[in-house]
């Protein structure tokens, strides 16, 4: 299996690493500055799991890439749209897309833009951050990537995946209902993100705070309503489901969100709490708690290195 992950930092540099450590082909194509970088130090990863170092194969352009079969897009969301002509010269080439971005309208976009049989659904659940060196720094037990075809014609190719990830050591799934889990994933981290770095505070704190935990589930309960309105097949215990994941983590762990913020960097909040605005605007659901998290978060969505 012939593997391209779109992206080498938290998360694509965490799971492509590690199936490349596990022995399968992996080619990171990634920006100039990020060439530079890992072909200099290569990829290292600090990780609760163990610490491991590759010596990354890299490229700049998909005309240096032949005959991939998965194309693991794993880039912000708000640089999606430019990464459409890689993605797509890829495709051309017989990649199938499995995307581990936030939100759910980035399956929308790829879809739309390169048909269902082209693409597959996916979701990861992981703590896991850049330092200034350009490591990965992995920082909770939890490692879980969920996978499924959304067309039969990818079944094989799917059950080859899952195999390639299964050896690599992460926590893997396979979903029939991928779509399901997607979003679960949207609710429960548009919930996380949203109120770790509204509060700067990791989600244990939160859930100790009985004042923070009701807003929680408020924002759970907004969410939920939005995604089953817009979705229309979650099951009826998707909110106990979702806070029952939130109470399983680490107390530590906070979200991507709360370090970009500390970090200054652009936030990816059009994509979550921006998005549940946008559904409920459309089947005129109230959603105050998410509202007021957007409200607090977006003089921030530009990043903010002052």
């Amino acid at each position: 299996m012939n593997i391209v992950v779109l992206g080498a930092g938290a998360v694509g540099g965490y799971f492509g690493g590690r199936l490349a450590a596990a022995g399968t082909k992996v080619t990171f194509l990634v920006r100039e500055r990020r060439y530079q970088q890992l072909k200099a130090t290569g990829l290292h990863v600090q990780s609760t799991h163990g610490d491991f170092d590759i010596a990354p194969t890299l490229a700049v352009s998909p005309d240096d890439i032949d005959h991939p079969d998965v194309l693991i897009v794993a880039v912000k969301n708000y640089n999606l749209n430019d990464a459409i002509p890689q993605i797509r010269h890829l495709v051309e080439k017989g990649a199938k897309i499995l995307p581990l971005l936030i939100g759910v309208q980035h399956m929308d976009t790829l879809v739309s833009a390169f048909g269902e049989a082209a693409v597959l659904g996916g979701v990861c659940y992981i703590e896991a951050t850049l330092d200034a060196r350009g490591t990965i720094v992995h920082t909770s037990p939890m490692h879980d990537i969920v996978f499924g075809a959304l067309h039969p014609t990818n079944q094989a190719l799917v059950n080859e995946l899952e195999l390639a990830f299964r050896q690599s050591g992460v926590n893997v799934q396979q979903s029939p209902s991928i779509m399901e889990e997607v979003w679960k994933k949207f609710i429960f981290l548009t919930a996380f993100s949203g109120i770790t770095a509204a509060t700067r505070k990791p989600i244990g704190e939160i859930l100790s705070d009985s004042i923070s935990k009701d807003f929680l589930h408020d924002m759970i309960e907004e969410i939920a309503s939005v995604a089953q309105a817009k979705q229309g097949t979650l099951p009826p215990n998707v909110r106990e489901e979702v806070m029952r994941k939130l109470e399983s983590v680490s107390p530590r762990m906070t979200s991507s969100l709360h370090r970009d913020l500390e970090k200054g960097l652009p936030l990816e909040i059009d994509s979550l709490q921006g998005a549940v605005l946008e559904m409920a605007k459309t089947y005129a659901i109230p959603v105050p708690s998410i509202r007021a998290i957007y409200a607090l978060l977006h003089p921030y969505v530009e990043g903010d290195r002052t």
